[in-house]
């Protein structure tokens, strides 16, 4: 048999173990990619067997890239890297995660918070989607919900939030209690009850020696943090991980405001690896762009 018709097998195989084709219709797109000349997914597509992200959730099993959550909640209708493995925006995540992970070739670990100036500009959202792609890449990752004021971050899994971060900090858990595994070399630990003293918590050296205690067990950390503009946490907590990611939206985040948290975290001693730039279109399709500073701050621009 040749390699093409075993992949062809083998993407079948994929829809019968899951239910969503029988041994017929599997048969009548074989039938369909001989007269057409088409390839297996275009083929069920004709027929309309299957959806495209039917498909592109297969590939991406077929090829490694698990999409599959133990704890599904909101995450596979929100996140697009999940839901549509082989979308732009996706290409984009997968981009920054090869940028990444050039950046910290020569280095043990992974160590990243997420930042953004103010609420909404979509923060938590890529912190979760750059986790997710570390783990497709074999990466042992911890998404941290660092976010001891308006923690939300385990609503898009669709998780409680009875302990986790908070618990840890303060000793009443441990790590290995309350991180939940989403999916293979993924876990997150959530904020946990929300403390009167978050600042405290996060202190020097708490969160640094949190990741120093696990650091034989992952490889990545991802830490989603509280909006800099409100409070000091994301400072001090890229502080403690020593580089940070910026997130900005388009006609949401304020040039002035990005610039600001640019110059509080190279205060801090952190180093600014980016930005990513959520912008979506009057088509209403989300894009992202993946820049330097330089590409951003332009003389007159008033909006990120």
């Amino acid at each position: 048999m040749s390699a093409a018709k075993q992949k062809v097998a083998r993407l079948g195989d994929l829809f019968l173990e899951q239910g969503l084709l029988d041994a017929h219709q599997i048969e009548q797109i074989g039938q369909t990619q001989r007269e057409r000349k088409m390839r297996f997914g275009d083929a069920a597509l004709h027929l309309g067997f299957l959806t495209q992200s039917q498909i592109e959730a297969a590939l991406g099993e077929q090829f490694g890239h698990s999409n599959q959550l133990q704890y599904s909640g909101l995450a596979g209708e929100k996140l697009t890297f999940l839901r549509q493995p082989f979308s732009r925006e996706s290409e984009e995540i997968r981009r920054l995660r090869s940028e990444l992970l050039l950046k910290f070739a020569n280095q043990d670990q992974i160590r990243i918070a997420v930042v953004s100036a103010g609420t909404a500009d979509g923060k938590s959202y890529m912190a979760a989607s750059l986790a997710v792609a570390l783990a497709q890449a074999g990466r042992r990752t911890l998404l941290i919900d660092t976010d001891l004021r308006n923690g939300d971050l385990h609503q898009l899994f669709g998780i409680e939030n009875p302990d986790g971060l908070s618990s840890v900090l303060a000793q009443r858990r441990t790590l290995d209690e309350v991180a939940l595994p989403l999916m293979p070399n993924l876990h997150f630990l959530p904020a946990g009850p929300l403390p009167p003293n978050p600042l405290e918590l996060i202190r020097l050296p708490e969160i640094r020696r949190l990741l120093d205690q696990h650091a034989e067990r992952f490889d990545a950390f991802i830490l989603d943090t509280f909006p800099a503009s409100l409070a000091s946490d994301a400072q001090m907590i890229a502080h403690q991980t020593g580089y940070a990611l910026l997130i900005a939206r388009k006609d949401q985040t304020e040039i002035d405001d990005l610039r600001a948290l640019k110059e509080s975290m190279q205060i801090a001693g952190v180093e600014v690896l980016g930005t990513v730039f959520n912008h979506a279109p009057s088509t209403q399709k989300k894009n992202l762009t993946i820049s330097r500073f330089k590409t951003w701050f332009r003389p007159g621009r008033r909006k990120g």
